[in-house]
């Protein structure tokens, strides 16, 4: 069931194909907004989801991040490590717990607000907004970010894969005016926020927030 709208103000995307070739959508920040040495410790996973996040948080915005797996390329990486009785990156360890992406988001651009991280298999994207719409209304926030990531499952997880893209997308909210129905619902997992991110290109201005995370789904 939609509950409400958000009012998209300005958006960033990165999307990562097979080849792995890059491309930046909307207002996502270039590799050199991040400082040399905090990039430099960062996965491909981190620094991607921190350029779109960057590219449009506001002083004093609250900051989710939705991601179904997180970064799972370097945990797989650590596991791999324990296994075979090798020493663990504690940098490594850091980057990949679920809240990484918005802490070094924070660290970025120098804020202090509070962040959130969620996780909903494929509708993570969903409780993401949802999350964000509970902050809005209760003004908690008079503007949240909403920074969703996921990347192709790798290595032994890959029999797992069953969908395209590598997509990372921000979006700087606000409590929308109207009918849910006059904004883009997002669908289900990576295919879902590929189609979010066609539609913000299209001039979308609006994102649906649903209360029922299997029919957002």
């Amino acid at each position: 069931m939609g509950i409400a709208n958000l009012a998209v103000l300005d958006w960033g995307g990165i999307v990562i194909d097979a080849a792995a070739s890059e491309s930046v959508r909307g207002r996502a920040a270039a590799s050199d907004a991040v400082p040399m040495g905090l990039r430099r410790r960062m996965p491909k996973f981190s620094l991607a989801a921190v350029r779109c996040a960057v590219g449009v948080a506001a002083p004093g915005c609250e900051l989710v991040f939705a991601s179904r797996y997180g970064d799972v390329t370097t945990a797989l990486n650590l596991s791999e490590a324990i296994v075979a009785a090798d020493l663990l990156s504690p940098s490594a360890f850091s980057a990949c717990v679920h809240n990484a992406a918005p802490g070094l988001t924070a660290q970025v651009v120098g804020e202090k607000s509070s962040h959130t991280a969620v996780a909903a298999g494929d509708a993570s994207l969903a409780a993401g907004l949802l999350e964000a719409w509970l902050r809005l209304s209760c003004g908690e926030a008079g503007e949240v970010v909403v920074l969703y990531a996921e990347q192709p499952m790798p290595g032994a997880y890959a029999d797992f894969e069953h969908e395209p893209g590598a997509p990372y997308v921000a979006l700087a909210l606000r409590l929308g005016v109207g009918e849910a129905g006059e904004a883009v619902r997002p669908g289900h997992g990576r295919t879902g926020a590929l189609a979010l991110i066609e539609a913000l290109e299209a001039g979308a201005t609006a994102v649906a927030v649903s209360a029922d995370m299997r029919a957002a789904a």
